[in-house]
């Protein structure tokens, strides 16, 4: 079992399922039902892409206000992942790296609980016009 997949295996097996590599060299999960997540290995750079787009953007003064604080939070330290915008389908995503070659499943689950509770906390201040606590 090549790194990626053992470090998949991992994971599966704290969280209580399977996991496995696609044809693409990623694996795509959804989390609780709304939050559509991939990791994806970069193998040439020894490292994991975990990524995710975790809502619309809506028009208006709402808008400026959400890129602001995205921009805020992109240089904040300590900084979980980096927030963007898909100009493409009106989304924004947030991503993050973690080393292919030091992380295992644990620590790709410590990562991702981080990760997940910061895109979460985004997700719903889209969903309610409230902005999340740093």
């Amino acid at each position: 079992m090549d790194r990626f997949a053992s470090i998949l295996n991992e994971l599966g097996e704290l969280i209580n399922v399977p996991l496995a590599p696609d044809h693409t060299r990623s694996c795509a999960l959804i989390i609780n039902g709304t939050l559509h997540l991939q990791i994806k290995e970069e193998d040439l750079q020894d490292r994991l892409l975990i990524s995710t787009f975790f809502g619309e953007l809506p028009p208006g003064r709402f808008q400026e206000i959400v890129l602001k604080e995205l921009l805020k939070e992109n240089g904040s330290s300590p900084r979980i992942g980096t927030f963007c915008y898909s100009r493409r389908n009106n989304q924004l995503g947030f991503f993050t790296y973690t080393s292919l070659s030091r992380t295992n499943g644990d620590l790709l689950s410590d990562v991702l609980e981080l990760f997940l509770g910061r895109a979460f906390a985004w997700k719903a201040a889209l969903e309610t016009g409230q902005m999340p606590k740093r």
